[in-house]
């Protein structure tokens, strides 16, 4: 199990630097958090690629910054917005071939009615159409407060979606939407392909792994009997950490597990 740094973890440095830091922290992998429309374009994207190259550190997946809008921007119902916001994602999908990232993470829409649903699984179909023409899917997050909150929903999704259905399990939205992640990972372990990992304690629900309770020997050991063997990510809030030598010691200490 490769582990990974999200550049989100040093936000609100530049997204390039926090890539940097990453990679100086021993990353094996990375995912992008783009901040800004300006970072998918040059000179600023043509920056990370070097520093790709310079460490060696592949970027499998890459993060919009329009999140918190996709259940406006992309699932509010109204079509000529749809059509906007879809047409916008093209960027992201850009961006990742161009890094040579295979996957673009979405956290979705609102939780919806079952009648809903189908106008829903379309727009997604359509995201991943798109994303295709770029070599890169779309991956739903299970997102606590978003449609993907519900494993119920992702089981309809991925009926819907077949083999474009792709899924990022993050285990801190797992513990604040109430649902068991053992339970996401044996229903989509194969369909797996990007793990959010964070630690947490008594007071806290994300804080860097080794830090806390969490048992990663036993998620790492699920995942591998259900299908899953690429690569875990550690995604923290830059209030969750006072010292980059933690994030260092969150890598030695799951490379030691995985």
């Amino acid at each position: 199990m490769d582990i990974g740094i999200s550049s989100s973890c040093f936000y609100p440095g530049n997204t390039e630097e926090a890539f940097e830091s990453a990679c100086r922290l021993g990353a094996k992998t990375a995912e992008i958090f783009f901040n800004c429309s300006e970072e998918m374009q040059m000179p600023i994207i043509g920056e990370i690629n070097e520093i790709k190259n310079h460490y060696g550190v592949p970027v499998r997946t890459i993060h919009p910054y329009t999140s918190f809008a996709e259940p406006f921007m992309l699932f509010g119902g109204y079509e000529r917005r749809t059509n906007e916001g879809i047409d916008f994602y093209k960027r992201y999908f850009e961006a990742a071939a161009y890094l040579g990232a295979e996957y673009v993470v979405i956290h979705g829409g609102k939780p919806i009615f079952k009648k809903d649903e189908l106008d829903y699984f379309e727009v997604f179909a359509r995201l991943c159409e798109e994303g295709k023409k770029f070599g890169v899917l779309p991956a739903h997050e299970n997102v606590y407060m978003r449609a993907g909150s519900d494993a119920g929903f992702l089981k309809r999704l991925k009926r819907y979606l077949c083999d474009d259905f792709k899924l990022v399990l993050d285990i801190k939205q797992s513990r604040r939407c109430g649902v068991d992640e053992y339970e996401l990972i044996r229903l989509f372990g194969k369909d797996i392909v990007r793990l959010h990992i964070s630690d947490y304690d008594k007071s806290r629900d994300c804080i860097p792994p080794g830090e806390g309770k969490y048992d990663f020997k036993k998620l790492f050991s699920s995942l591998k009997e259900n299908g899953y063997d690429r690569s875990a990510l550690i995604e923290l809030y830059s209030w969750s950490w006072e010292s980059t030598a933690q994030i260092e010691k969150s890598v030695e200490y799951l490379e030691k597990i995985g």
